[in-house]
């Protein structure tokens, strides 16, 4: 349970650092693409979640060796990470009309 809250807590002010980071940019969107961006990221966030505990948790319970368990939720973890920041990125960039995500800034 410390485990779970400890994450929900970073996530949460990692989430107000990104609100006070980008406070320019959050003014330029409406209410309604506000409630957009936070529900978007709380499904994506949600989904990944289950599929990191649940569908991992299944699948490496039918492999005995260690070694080969961590290497399935190491790739897992990266799949899922990737697929769900490409799925956030396009479903928010339809949401706020090409505000965000922002373009990194390249040096």
């Amino acid at each position: 349970m410390t485990r779970l809250l400890l994450i929900i807590l970073i996530l949460f002010a990692y989430i107000l650092y990104a609100a006070f980071k980008h406070k320019a940019t959050w003014r330029q969107l409406t209410v309604l693409q506000l409630v957009g961006v936070l529900l978007t990221f709380i499904a994506v966030t949600g989904s990944g979640a289950i599929i990191l505990y649940y569908g991992v948790r299944s699948l490496v319970a039918l492999i005995d060796n260690g070694f080969i368990r961590i290497i399935i939720q190491f790739v897992t973890a990266i799949i899922v990470v990737i697929v769900g920041t490409v799925v956030f990125n396009k479903a928010v960039h339809k949401i706020t009309n090409g505000i965000l995500p922002m373009e990194r800034k390249r040096k």
